[in-house]
């Protein structure tokens, strides 16, 4: 085998034994590596990217390859040691080109927030971990990976276990060659140096067979500490796209870490549940409702009347986090779906009129699935065929309660759950006004063309569309449909349905 066959990325020997050289006395088994128990997460993250690149050039990736395996040679203990095989299996992913780099990456902060996690009490744990999830996230972000959140949790360590055994068998023939010829070089020249790299080579072969065992062990806790990453994530952990949905809600920026950190310990995020929904806050106790949401004056009062049979405040668990008093923005968007009655799986649903009190906040969502799914409507608050699109344009501003939707459990149609977590607002139209908007909507319904309705009150222009969706009803949230679907249409009437709680809402962008 040829010198330029030997060394890794097709390096000239004597490249390889410059690298060896810079970065110390590798031999003797004292290199620093990547693993430097105090390194930063910014010097892990450039670090990383420089491993997305190849083995080809990447002298970093070589060089902690070095002191990983060398120190695996040069300790027992740390051969038996499972965590030490961790870090290992991390490092072998810088070469797989391009994936590897990014797995590497993740790897560093899990294995760094991991292990400072261990000696933690569980609360600071807790709060240790999801901003290690958090790292995580941003990281991808920055490295440009689309769906951050999505691809981590898509990602399953366990999958590569036969890639890296591979890259780990080149990696120490690679290692081995590189020594043998070493020594042969030097063995008349240094013999006490050349009897070094022979028990080297030896303890290289020991870590060689123990790599069979150990790195499908290291996999496994690899992949554990991952889920739990991913768990975090799933279950409220706290991660980017959350903290942009807080935004887009509640139009609060979140300026330094502190404040990002006492919205988490707070509780008052928006949290997802192992169903895959945004939890409902809580709509009986006024103390617990108090975290989430305090009426101010001037601005709808969602306290004010508890439903009258149940005593409970279901406009307030009709959102999932903080809850906040704001007016709506020049030039910003809110609508609303309206229809007219049917009957969806046998259950007669009423007519939903285009002025009331619960407004999406945005562009309205493309496809009858967002509105169902992120808007948590359900079939029996209401069918389709049309949506009111209003945008503030006058001097005055609607005062609202605005959060994300929380999910629904269909009950008077059973076997619907819609998980939410898109954007909403409750505030207060004018009821001459309301009653005009209703008219409007009507009357478009029935094919007569409206032209643009603008109220000085609120300042919002509305104007009207038709959905053109064929599959809004009696599909989407059921895991097993309640029986055949039917449905049929009506005239749009001359009242609107006003019991529903939580009717109208509206996907975020």
């Amino acid at each position: 085998m040829s010198d330029t066959q030997n060394p890794p990325a097709g390096w000239t020997l004597s490249h390889f034994k410059a690298v060896c050289a810079d970065v110390g006395s590798w031999t003797w088994g004292t290199v620093q590596g990547a693993f430097n128990e105090k390194a930063s997460i910014t010097q892990i993250i450039v670090d990383a990217v420089i491993g997305m690149i190849p083995l080809v050039g990447d002298a970093t990736a070589v060089r902690d390859l070095i002191a990983v395996v060398f120190g695996l040679a040069d300790d027992e203990e740390k051969r038996n040691s499972t965590w030490h095989w961790v870090l290992l299996v991390v490092l072998l992913f810088a070469l797989i080109p391009v994936f590897g780099g990014v797995v590497k990456g993740v790897g560093r902060i899990i294995v760094k927030v991991a292990g400072e996690a261990v000696h933690m009490a569980a609360a600071a744990r807790v709060a240790h971990m999801v901003e290690g999830a958090k790292e995580i996230i941003e990281f991808l972000n920055r490295i440009g990976v689309k769906d951050a959140e999505k691809w981590l949790l898509k990602l399953r360590i366990g999958d590569h276990t036969g890639p890296l055994l591979e890259k780990f068998a080149h990696l120490m023939v690679t290692l081995d060659n590189i020594l043998i010829k070493t020594g042969n070089k030097i063995s008349g020249v240094a013999p006490k140096l050349a009897e070094r790299v022979k028990d080297l080579r030896k303890s290289l072969a020991e870590v060689a067979k123990k790599g069979k065992e150990m790195i499908p062990n290291a996999v496994k806790e690899f992949d554990q500490k991952l889920r739990e990453i991913q768990a975090y994530i799933r279950s409220g952990g706290e991660t980017t796209s959350r903290l942009a949905m807080h935004e887009v809600a509640t139009g609060q920026k979140l300026a330094t870490r502190a404040e990002e950190r006492r919205l988490i310990e707070d509780g008052v995020l928006p949290a997802r549940n192992s169903r895959g929904g945004f939890n409902q806050n809580p709509d009986a106790d006024l103390a617990e409702i108090a975290k989430y949401y305090k009426p101010v004056p001037g601005f709808p009062d969602l306290t004010h009347a508890p439903d009258p049979i149940t005593k409970k405040y279901n406009s307030v668990a009709a959102y999932a986090g903080k809850m906040v008093n704001r007016e709506l923005k020049d030039g910003e968007e809110v609508f609303r779906f309206f229809g007219p009655s049917r009957t969806t799986h046998g259950v007669p649903v009423d007519e939903a009129g285009s002025g009331g009190v619960w407004w999406g906040v945005g562009p309205p969502p493309k496809t009858a699935k967002e509105w169902r799914e992120q808007a948590a409507v359900l079939d029996s608050f209401n069918g389709d065929g049309f949506y009111v699109s209003a945008k503030v344009v006058g001097k005055t501003r609607p005062k609202a309660v605005v959060g994300t939707v929380s999910e629904q459990f269909g009950k008077k149609i059973p076997g619907q759950h819609l998980g939410g977590g898109a954007t909403q607002a409750f505030f207060l139209l004018d009821p001459g006004f309301k009653k005009m908007l209703n008219k409007a909507g009507q009357d478009f319904a029935n094919g007569i063309q409206q032209s643009k309705i603008f109220d000085p009150i609120t300042g919002l222009e509305f104007t009207f569309f038709k959905t053109g969706w064929t599959d809004a009803n009696g599909i989407w949230g059921y895991l097993h449909a309640p029986g055949i679907t039917t449905t049929q249409t009506a005239r749009v009437g001359s009242r609107e349905q006003a019991a529903k709680h939580n009717e109208q809402v509206v996907i975020h962008p």
